[in-house]
Protein backbone atom coordinates (compact mmCIF):
# COMPACT_ATOMS: atom_id res chain seq x y z
CA UNK A 1 0.00 0.00 0.00
CA UNK A 2 3.09 2.23 0.59
CA UNK A 3 3.91 1.80 -2.81
CA UNK A 4 1.10 2.85 -4.31
CA UNK A 5 0.74 5.90 -2.36
CA UNK A 6 4.23 6.96 -3.10
CA UNK A 7 3.40 6.30 -6.68
CA UNK A 8 0.55 8.26 -6.77
CA UNK A 9 2.51 11.53 -4.74
CA UNK A 10 5.17 11.28 -6.99
CA UNK A 11 3.14 11.51 -10.24
CA UNK A 12 1.45 15.03 -8.91
CA UNK A 13 4.32 15.74 -7.12
CA UNK A 14 5.43 18.16 -10.11
CA UNK A 15 2.39 19.67 -9.67
CA UNK A 16 2.09 19.97 -6.09
CA UNK A 17 5.70 22.05 -6.01
CA UNK A 18 4.65 24.73 -9.00
CA UNK A 19 1.90 25.62 -6.02
CA UNK A 20 3.89 25.02 -2.98
CA UNK A 21 7.20 26.62 -4.07
CA UNK A 22 4.64 29.90 -4.61
CA UNK A 23 2.97 29.72 -1.47
CA UNK A 24 7.30 29.40 -0.05
CA UNK A 25 7.90 32.45 -2.32
CA UNK A 26 4.94 34.55 -1.03
CA UNK A 27 6.10 33.65 3.04
CA UNK A 28 9.31 34.77 2.03
CA UNK A 29 7.96 37.68 0.73
CA UNK A 30 5.91 38.53 3.75
CA UNK A 31 9.36 37.98 6.02
CA UNK A 32 10.71 40.41 3.62
CA UNK A 33 7.86 43.25 3.82
CA UNK A 34 7.65 43.02 7.57
CA UNK A 35 11.36 42.39 9.11
CA UNK A 36 14.49 44.48 8.50
CA UNK A 37 16.77 43.42 5.41
CA UNK A 38 19.65 41.84 8.12
CA UNK A 39 16.70 39.63 9.25
CA UNK A 40 15.10 38.79 6.12
CA UNK A 41 19.05 37.81 4.49
CA UNK A 42 19.59 35.75 7.81
CA UNK A 43 16.23 33.98 7.25
CA UNK A 44 16.79 33.37 3.68
CA UNK A 45 20.79 31.89 5.04
CA UNK A 46 19.05 30.07 7.76
CA UNK A 47 16.91 28.28 5.77
CA UNK A 48 19.57 27.54 2.93
CA UNK A 49 21.66 25.92 5.24
CA UNK A 50 19.30 24.21 7.40
CA UNK A 51 17.58 22.50 4.26
CA UNK A 52 20.70 21.65 2.10
CA UNK A 53 21.68 19.65 5.19
CA UNK A 54 18.18 18.38 5.27
CA UNK A 55 18.53 17.59 1.44
CA UNK A 56 22.07 15.23 2.33
CA UNK A 57 19.51 13.63 4.32
CA UNK A 58 16.25 13.20 2.25
CA UNK A 59 18.38 11.92 -0.52
CA UNK A 60 19.36 8.68 1.74
CA UNK A 61 16.17 7.73 2.56
CA UNK A 62 13.87 5.54 0.49
CA UNK A 63 11.13 7.75 -0.98
CA UNK A 64 11.33 10.70 -3.24
CA UNK A 65 8.73 12.65 -1.80
CA UNK A 66 10.77 14.18 0.65
CA UNK A 67 13.46 15.22 -1.96
CA UNK A 68 10.76 17.49 -3.88
CA UNK A 69 9.67 18.83 -0.47
CA UNK A 70 13.14 19.75 0.47
CA UNK A 71 14.14 21.07 -3.52
CA UNK A 72 11.14 23.28 -3.18
CA UNK A 73 12.16 25.40 -0.24
CA UNK A 74 15.55 25.75 -1.43
CA UNK A 75 14.47 26.84 -5.10
CA UNK A 76 12.22 29.07 -3.50
CA UNK A 77 15.44 30.51 -1.33
CA UNK A 78 17.34 30.79 -4.05
CA UNK A 79 15.02 32.66 -6.03
CA UNK A 80 14.43 35.04 -3.55
CA UNK A 81 18.23 35.74 -2.96
CA UNK A 82 19.15 36.40 -6.14
CA UNK A 83 16.43 38.86 -6.44
CA UNK A 84 17.55 40.65 -3.45
CA UNK A 85 21.62 40.46 -4.49
CA UNK A 86 22.00 38.12 -1.69
CA UNK A 87 25.12 35.55 -1.36
CA UNK A 88 23.95 32.50 0.24
CA UNK A 89 27.05 30.91 0.08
Amino acid sequence: MAKIQELIVTAILPALKAVEKAEMEDVLSVVKENNTPEIYKNTLLGLHTNFSLLKEAALKTRTRIDDGIVDLVLEAVKQNANAGGIDLS
